[in-house]
């Protein structure tokens, strides 16, 4: 992509775009877990957490910081990418089996990424409504702008949706291990007790984790949990339209609606 075909793509990311209706959405973090258990087992992601958090053995006060910075690059430009670009440019080092890493690179960094990605859709399809495949497709084009904000070679960045998933089913089989860190954060991804995933119901994170996670973690998803979980996501999707945009949107995304206008895609 060049540069002045890049620009003309980051225009697309206003009031017009999926992506910037609901990258904001506060029910965007009740889904973290899932991503958080996906970062926690891939080994270079793991080792980061472990050797440079600056809150270490807190997943969600880091979490808290870093997703709400990911979204802003959404609802700013690449200035704040590249803001986000630096804060990882020190972070390297070795995994648990003494592999060298460094999270700028694209096969660790896009990996990271696709978990928000993977998340957003997550919590889109339970708490708001299922998209269509064209929609589908059209937010990760879009998340794929959103990428190239931080400025982060894009070699390993799927062309299509399809392809996308095929590449997150490769990295879930092929890449992703258990391995130490993910066991000291197993039971604060279970049973989360801070920010906004703490209002998921007790006991049904697992059902929201993707099966290859299920399987590495040894989990169990019954029917019952399932229901259980349909009916709190269906009372989410009901209640979210009465609330206040104060509580309904980050507060990046409630500053971005004020300047450019509120979102009107559908």
């Amino acid at each position: 992509m060049t540069a002045g075909s890049l620009a003309r793509a980051s225009s697309r990311l206003g009031p017009e775009s999926l992506l910037w209706r609901y990258a904001g959405d506060r029910r965007y973090g009740l889904v973290m877990p899932r991503a958080a258990a996906l970062q926690m087992l891939h080994p270079a992601i793991a080792a980061a957490a472990e050797q440079h958090s600056r809150s270490p053995g807190s997943l969600w006060a880091e979490q808290a910081r870093a997703v709400p910075r990911a979204i802003a690059v959404v609802y700013q430009d690449a200035a704040s990418g590249a803001r986000v670009r630096r804060l990882h440019a020190d972070i390297k080092g070795h995994d648990g089996r003494g592999r060298r890493y460094h999270s700028l690179t694209p096969d660790v960094f896009f990996w990271e990424h696709a978990t928000f990605v993977d998340a957003l859709m997550t919590s889109i399809d339970l708490f708001d409504r299922p998209l269509s495949g064209d929609e589908r497709e059209r937010l990760y084009q879009e998340t794929c702008i959103w990428y190239r904000r931080y400025g982060v070679s894009d070699r390993v960045v799927p062309p299509d949706y399809g392809s996308f998933a095929d590449y997150f089913d490769a990295v879930c089989e092929q890449v992703l291990e258990s391995n130490s860190v993910f066991d000291d954060y197993f039971e604060q991804i279970l049973r989360p007790d801070a920010w906004l995933p703490r209002l998921l119901p007790a006991g049904l994170v697992p059902v929201l984790l993707p099966q290859p996670v299920r399987h590495l973690a040894g989990l169990a998803v019954s029917s019952a949990d399932e229901r259980r979980f349909r009916r709190f996501a269906r009372t989410v999707q009901l209640s979210w339209p009465a609330l206040p945009a104060s509580l309904r949107y980050f507060p990046v995304a409630r500053r971005a609606f004020d300047q450019k206008g509120p979102p009107h895609a559908r």
